[in-house]
């Protein structure tokens, strides 16, 4: 299902919408209509965060993004750059505070929410996902480019960041909340990466207790990669438990499933939602922590 923009919202806005059946209207995901029609707007940067194939055909005024430039892996507890960092990196791909972001990947947004959700953790919640993303795209035989199009030079200054750790848990958030009422601890690997029998290079396999399984993929319709509809999504979120006024904490291996997940959320209005950033990279790899089979 594609949704298309009709106007640019702050996750924060999410619950003064009324559509009950779709998230098209929330701002956080764009079709590729409207981004065709926005491709030469000098407000608007699009982000491919594919892990190949940029060089050989990409949307027209993409810059490339690498995933490791938003996760620092030897950087307990958040994981996450500095402001300063941030700030810098945003400035080296002319992202102004005032910057209409576009990202999309080729796997459905699970590389292209994390960087939604490390924009919106600095401050910068004008971001949306490319519904589809590169796979819509092509599908729909949109045109593709090589060109290396000529972009303003960055300036200093051109963005601030604030960070804001509401949206951030660490490990010892995530071991406070354990068992705790009104919180929902979700897990977004696979069953296999959950049971252990997947370690994918972590030392200790399993789960955090009390966790909740919830696949990121199942929020979206294969092979189309578009999300699915308001109704589907939140209807996969009441069956794994999760009540409307629940905390939610998720996880992955290395935050790109739970940011995916997050993002999710936020399409029906879920706002108290954290990502644990170090996810079972940290959690697996510390003796400390406890572990479920």
């Amino acid at each position: 299902m594609n949704f298309s923009v009709l106007s640019v919202l702050s996750v924060a806005s999410v619950l003064l919408f009324a559509a009950p059946q779709s998230p098209s209207n929330l701002g956080l995901l764009v079709d590729t209509a409207w981004v065709a029609a926005h491709l030469k707007d000098d407000s608007v940067r699009i982000i491919d965060m594919r892990t190949r194939g940029f060089d050989e055909g990409r949307i027209y005024g993409a810059s490339l993004m690498a995933n490791d430039l938003i996760r620092i892996a030897n950087r307990p507890p958040h994981f996450l750059p500095t402001v300063e960092e941030f700030e810098q990196l945003m400035t080296r791909f002319r992202i102004r505070n005032t910057t209409r972001v576009v990202v999309y990947d080729d796997r459905g947004g699970i590389y292209a929410a994390r960087l939604w959700y490390v924009l919106n953790v600095f401050g910068h919640s004008n971001v949306a996902l490319l519904d589809g993303g590169w796979t819509q795209w092509v599908k729909e035989g949109r045109p593709t480019s090589t060109e290396v199009v000529d972009v303003p030079a960055p300036v200093a200054g051109m963005f601030r960041a604030k960070f804001n750790p509401a949206m951030v848990a660490t490990a010892a958030d995530v071991v406070a909340a354990i068992d705790k009422k009104g919180v929902k601890i979700l897990d977004a690997r696979t069953p296999a990466e959950i049971e252990g029998r997947d370690l994918r290079g972590i030392k200790r396999g399993g789960a955090v207790p009390s966790s909740v399984p919830l696949y990121w993929e199942d929020a979206l319709n294969l092979p189309a990669r578009t999300f699915k509809s308001r109704a589907e999504i939140e209807k996969l979120y009441a069956d794994a438990g999760v009540a409307a006024s629940d905390d939610v904490i998720v996880y992955c291996q290395v935050g790109m499933r739970a940011s995916h997940d997050a993002f999710t959320l936020a399409l029906i209005g879920r706002t108290k939602v954290r990502v644990y950033y170090g996810s079972w990279e940290e959690w697996g790899n510390r003796d400390d922590l406890p572990i479920k089979k």
